[in-house]
């Protein structure tokens, strides 16, 4: 079992928060989703969020069609 931290929060947070949640989620799911979930700010974040991907491809290559 994890170990628990008790957070205070503002009350519009709160509300936030629990907009976000979904059905039978608890509030750890929700913030673990929403916090690896986001989107990234940085090059660094974009790069460290691609090496899952490294030498994957995108698939088979397609030719461009030669335009006149």
């Amino acid at each position: 079992m994890n170990s628990t931290k008790n957070l205070k929060l503002e009350t519009d947070c709160y509300e936030l928060l629990q907009r976000e949640r979904q059905p039978h989620e608890s509030v750890s799911q929700t913030v673990r989703r929403l916090v690896l979930d986001r989107p990234v700010l940085t090059a660094g974040e974009l790069l460290e969020a691609m090496k899952p991907f490294e030498g994957i491809g995108a698939g088979r290559k397609r030719r461009r069609r030669a335009t006149a």
